[in-house]
């Protein structure tokens, strides 16, 4: 694995600290930054003496074979590199320790990751509190729309779909704010009768930023999902991909049956031509802890929602070419037709 690195000054101080450090040894910036060195790692002993103090005092590099320490999980063995980093003015203020180890700590990304998770909980109830009012202020607005232009069978079709999600976002919430499970919202849905109602849902967004929208829609068996999670990821990455056109582009929805390794899938592909992004066919790796912003949290979410059913999501783009999103659900030989 690649070298951690951090930086210590003449007091033996941690200064400097990244995501590959708090990976390995479960501690963030904000509690090692500042901590003498050996209070997170065992002396770094050479001949009996600080090896830091020795590189300050040498003003040369040192470096010690095969130190002995402990990460998460167990000891570790790992090389140690300590160089001077001089100023312009020739000083030495810092050092820079450079750990080769052994092997990673996988308990240390583990845990890293299971607080990053507890961090989403957090904002997410948070959030769905929040949203309640105004959630009852659009029920209650969508409800007069409906009754003052009953005439009107467009805006009757929108209103009746956008009650339906209101409910169902409102029972959600009560039962995410209640901490049961949401296996009561599991059914036998009908992938393409899901995106047929998508379909409605983004008809105004597409058509005010005049992009072209095509649906391939094969026979599909129908699976045991939850149809608002689905829903919910799909407009994730619809979202995504309109917001990559900004205006005019071709977003393209398909569903169809697949195979990898002999098991059937049933395959749901949202492409885009927008600005794309540089990705080998396999990056679902890329997206699997938690973006700090920006639209990479849709597709963390979407990706986890879709993993929960035993899929998995693939991403494919090229820059300046659009980006294609594949969620790929398991089906049972059995359903096929």
């Amino acid at each position: 694995m690649k070298a951690l690195t951090f930086t210590i000054d003449k007091n033996l101080r941690i200064r400097s600290w990244n995501d590959d450090l708090e990976s390995f040894t479960g501690m963030d910036a904000s509690f090692a930054i500042g901590k003498k060195y050996f209070h997170l790692f065992p002396q770094f002993l050479l001949h009996e003496k600080d090896a830091v103090a020795e590189a300050f005092q040498r003003e040369r590099t040192v470096s010690m074979k095969r130190h002995a320490f402990r990460c998460l999980s167990h000891h570790r063995m790992a090389d140690i590199k300590i160089t001077p980093l001089r100023t312009g003015n020739d000083a030495i203020q810092q050092v820079q320790i450079a750990l080769h180890p052994s092997e990673p700590c996988t308990v240390g990304r583990q845990l890293v990751d299971a607080q990053k998770l507890i961090a989403i909980g957090k904002i997410a109830a948070t959030l769905a509190h929040g949203v309640r009012n105004p959630l009852n202020a659009i029920k209650g607005a969508v409800v007069y729309l409906r009754d003052r232009y009953a005439h009107e069978k467009p805006l009757v079709e929108f209103t009746e779909i956008l009650e339906e999600e209101i409910s169902r976002l409102e029972n959600f919430i009560s039962r995410f704010l209640s901490t049961t499970t949401f296996d009561s919202d599991i059914s036998l849905v009908d992938i393409n009768e899901v995106v047929r109602k998508i379909k409605v849902f983004i008809s105004l967004q597409t058509h005010t930023r005049e992009i072209k929208c095509n649906y391939v829609l094969e026979a599909v068996p129908p699976i045991q999902i939850s149809a608002f999670h689905l829903e919910q990821a799909t407009l994730n990455i619809i979202n995504n991909a309109i917001e990559a056109m900004k205006s005019g582009g071709t977003l393209t929805i398909k569903t169809y049956l697949t195979r990898e390794s002999s098991a059937p899938f049933i395959a749901l592909e949202i492409s885009d031509t927008g600005t794309g992004i540089d990705l080998p066919v396999h990056a679902a790796d890329n997206i699997q802890h938690p973006p700090q912003q920006g639209r990479g949290f849709g597709l963390f979410i979407a990706d986890e929602i879709i993993k929960c059913y035993g899929g998995h999501l693939k991403i494919r783009g090229e820059h300046g070419k659009g980006t294609t999103v594949s969620f790929l659900l398991p089906v049972k030989d059995g359903t096929l037709p």
